[in-house]
């Protein structure tokens, strides 16, 4: 399959399998459940939401923001709005399939309180870049004349992984029905 992606490549998949000896979902369904009213994955998406949206410069804490989501804390008007926005793009990715009119609604959502609506959904075609706290460029993002193509290569890639790994569960179920008849 290698030689068919555009971008990725699977150099390593076949070590990481061997070196991955449970997936993550099967270690998460195994842990000791501690005794939160919370949905793990619900839990799981609220750190990632706060940690992603510490990244991108926000001021937020976790313990705010889980009381924020779970318990029903009011806290000041735009203190967790982009860290829930974050949330609700994870929780539309795990309710949906990925296609390329999901990914421009995820962009809305995560953008949402971050650029103006006409923005919002849309392959940028300006530069960008990152500040660190000493006003020094720390990160510049892909050329926007390559954007669109690159994004093209990884959606290629992407789908194509995808459908191989539909082909193998396929073979894998077929091959378990034939030994059942045997």
């Amino acid at each position: 399959m290698n030689d068919k992606l555009k971008i990725l490549t699977t150099k390593y998949l076949e070590k990481y399998k061997v070196l991955l000896i449970n997936s993550p979902n099967i270690l998460l369904q195994n842990m000791k459940k501690k005794k939160i009213q919370v949905d793990y994955f619900q839990f799981y998406n609220s750190v990632s939401s706060v940690y992603s949206s510490k990244i991108e410069g926000e001021d937020i804490d976790f313990d705010s923001f889980f009381k924020h989501k779970f318990m029903n804390i009011k806290f000041k008007p735009g203190y967790t709005k982009k860290a829930d926005d974050l949330y609700s793009a994870y929780d539309f990715i795990l309710r949906n399939n990925l296609s390329g009119e999901n990914i421009i609604n995820v962009h809305k959502i995560i953008s949402n309180n971050l650029l103006p609506t006409d923005q919002q959904g849309f392959i940028r075609n300006n530069p960008m870049f990152v500040l660190n706290n000493n006003d020094e460029i720390e990160y510049v993002a892909a050329e926007p004349s390559i954007v669109k193509i690159e994004l093209e290569k990884l959606f290629a890639d992407l789908f194509k992984i995808i459908e191989e790994q539909k082909k193998r569960r396929m073979l894998e179920l077929l091959i378990i029905s034939f030994s059942l008849i045997v």
